[in-house]
């Protein structure tokens, strides 16, 4: 049943991809209406997604664990990641401004634009977009520090205050509403919702949109991409809950596990958009970085229900 959830999740996410492709093409969008696009998904739907989500859930010890838990094991990925994305570089014989893009796309992945769309609708019940929110913080956290400063090589570094912005405002406005049991007037809450479900359209349109203008060709021709495409969207993700659920086991920890899907899906996710922004921002090889997201964002359609069926094979052992 959720297999064909994620299957036929995807086939839709594919058809608004090329919604936004054709748009892009024939100019109906253009570069400046594409890039508010991207502004209106960050800044407005995601941070209503987030806020309308926590205000309907109803606080529990199971959320509290579920959520720390996500939020300890979300660091452990990267961690693991860090360590897959320079060993396969260095496998590659990588140079150094390649190998920076390869490892910052095999840890960080597109968990905005593709990962809260798809756990939106896998987990209707709100906690694949709750645990989401905790893991895109501690993401986020890594992103903007160390990120910045490998991309950068060395000479700029963004503090914690690269974190407050309206999407974290909305994760703790969010979860003073749920800790208090605070009840969101039903019009507001008819509004805020309707705004957060339009995060799954307009993030696939933009997906579409950045697409086009892409070397294909060029982009398939990198083999670098395909290790990333093994390693990350694929090997990876399966190893890390693999691992995480045997320590759950051995160690005899009661959990959700809404809690590993999440955080499995999200280590599967296709290559960070922001990354291939940073690293035009700060001269790195932005080229590869742009293909690493096109390729990995393709092939993502196909790997995604993979790794979902093999973690639901390992948590049913």
């Amino acid at each position: 049943m959720a297999t064909s959830i994620i299957i036929n999740q995807l086939l839709i996410f594919g058809v608004l991809i090329l919604v936004g492709y054709i748009a892009k093409r024939f100019n109906v969008l253009s570069d400046e209406g594409r890039d508010a696009l991207a502004k209106i998904v960050i800044e407005v739907t995601l941070p209503f997604l987030i806020f309308s989500t926590f205000a309907k859930m109803d606080f529990s010890p199971e959320l509290a664990t579920g959520s720390l838990l996500v939020f300890i094991l979300a660091f452990v990925n990267l961690v693991f990641l860090f360590l897959a994305g320079r060993l396969s570089s260095s496998a590659l014989g990588l140079q150094q401004p390649q190998q920076v893009v390869h490892t910052l796309h095999t840890m960080f992945g597109n968990i905005v634009f593709l990962g809260f769309p798809l756990l939106d609708a896998l987990f209707p019940d709100g906690r694949g977009i709750f645990y989401g929110a905790i893991y895109q913080l501690a993401s986020n956290t890594v992103t903007f520090t160390y990120g910045v400063y490998a991309l950068s090589r060395g000479t700029e570094r963004q503090g914690l205050k690269s974190l407050i912005n309206v999407n974290t405002i909305a994760l703790f406005a969010g979860g003073v509403v749920m800790l208090l049991g605070i009840k969101v007037d039903f019009r507001l809450d008819t509004a805020f919702t309707a705004l957060g479900k339009a995060i799954s359209p307009l993030s696939m349109i933009y997906i579409g949109a950045i697409l086009v203008g892409m070397d294909f060709k060029a982009a398939f021709k990198q083999v670098s991409v395909y290790m990333l495409c093994f390693v990350k969207l694929l090997v990876m993700p399966v190893l890390l809950v693999a691992l995480y659920a045997f320590a759950i086991d051995v160690l005899k920890i009661a959990y959700d596990p809404i809690t590993l899907f999440v955080v499995g899906l999200q280590a599967a996710m296709p290559a960070q958009t922001i990354v291939v922004v940073l690293s035009r921002r700060y001269g790195a090889d932005y080229k590869l970085a742009t293909s690493n997201l096109m390729v990995t964002t393709i092939l993502s359609i196909v790997t995604l229900p993979l790794v979902y069926l093999a973690i639901s094979w390992i948590l049913a052992k």
